[in-house]
């Protein structure tokens, strides 16, 4: 009997035990801490093999560190390699986010109370992030794009603080009332699918991640050589996915609408611009650090949010399929380094 305990104490039972306690940990003191992969790996294993001991007893000094060193790295490589598989599966989503010649701009006419106006459609197709299928037009009439198209250049911005929550909302205000085709598509969607209101702010979110990413420049768009990292990435993958020449990098809603070129905070007006006009309690999130924008909604969802004014924005990235509400890639997951700029209410 002392035998096999002893048995149990070092050999395959005690490391199958830790490892499969190690992997659960692991989940748990990522989603509480944010530490790097390495300590909480270290992390995750030291508790399993406290856990362990108390369950099996303690093995020899040799036995656990032989063992523990086993683990670790094993544990610590299964994470790298989950880590590289999520990041090829993003580069795919982001490869197969390329126009198909159907959904491209197109000018078109529209009868208005028996008038005819001239307009830019885009007839668009997407999945939502669990499967559901969509379509419908995005609209702007030809007359209120060239007339907002760089209306931005003649913005003065107010003296104070918070110069990005302030110019979103001046373009929000703007823009807004001539997204009335934009709003028309996304009633007309939801009056035939009867959707709740989670599953409407998945269907706005999913058309505009959708829509391939592209650069917005305040000065010239350059070749992609002369970039770095992912900016490089980006125009080698697509050279005509940048637009140049625009006040602050930022395209307003309808001009977006007509070109379907956006970066990130261009994603995060325009959806914002949509909520609001739906009754949403929305939220326009900015990183310095990360040199980003998001998105932030004040619904009921799990994953990671911002606390504003006692109300809580869960997370939305909209620069690429297939993101989750609350879920950010590991390069913008830390939370305290994002910040509210402007809401809807």
């Amino acid at each position: 009997m002392k035998t096999g305990s002893k048995k149990n104490k070092n050999g395959c039972l005690w490391v199958f035990l830790v490892g499969i306690f190690s992997l659960l940990s692991f989940g748990i003191v990522e989603t509480v801490f944010n530490f790097s992969g390495f300590f909480t790996t270290l992390i995750s294993v030291l508790l399993a093999i406290l856990l362990i001991n108390k369950m099996l007893g303690k093995p020899s000094v040799k036995a656990a560190i032989a063992n523990s060193i086993f683990v670790f790295f094993f544990i610590f490589f299964l994470q790298m390699f989950g880590k590289f598989l999520m990041n090829n599966l993003e580069n795919y989503s982001e490869e197969e986010a390329t126009f198909k010649k159907e959904e491209a701009v197109k000018e078109g006419t529209k009868v208005e109370t028996e008038d005819t106006v001239k307009v830019f459609t885009s007839s668009r197709k997407w999945k939502d992030n669990y499967g559901n299928n969509y379509s419908g037009n995005l609209t702007v009439r030809e007359s209120d794009y060239l007339r907002l198209d760089k209306h931005i250049n003649s913005y003065k911005p107010p003296s104070g603080g918070n110069f990005w929550g302030n110019l979103y909302d001046y373009i929000d205000r703007t823009d807004t009332p001539s997204l009335d085709l934009v709003m028309e598509t996304f009633t007309e969607i939801n009056k035939s699918q009867n959707l709740n209101q989670m599953e409407f702010a998945e269907m706005v979110v999913s058309c505009i991640q959708d829509i391939p990413y592209s650069l917005v420049f305040q000065g010239k768009c350059l070749s992609a050589d002369s970039y770095e990292g992912s900016i490089k990435r980006v125009l080698v993958d697509c050279p005509d996915c940048c637009i140049g020449n625009i006040k602050y990098g930022i395209q307003n809603p309808v001009s977006f609408v007509q070109t379907l070129k956006g970066d990130c905070d261009t994603r995060t007006v325009i959806i914002y611009s949509i909520l609001k006009h739906f009754n949403y309690d929305v939220a326009i999130v900015n990183s310095d650090f990360y040199r980003h924008s998001i998105l932030g909604v004040n619904i009921p969802s799990s994953g990671l949010y911002k606390l504003h004014n006692g109300k809580r924005y869960v997370l939305w990235e909209t620069t690429a399929k297939y993101f989750e509400i609350g879920k950010l890639s590991r390069e913008f997951n830390d939370v305290k380094h994002w910040n509210v700029v402007l809401t809807s209410k």
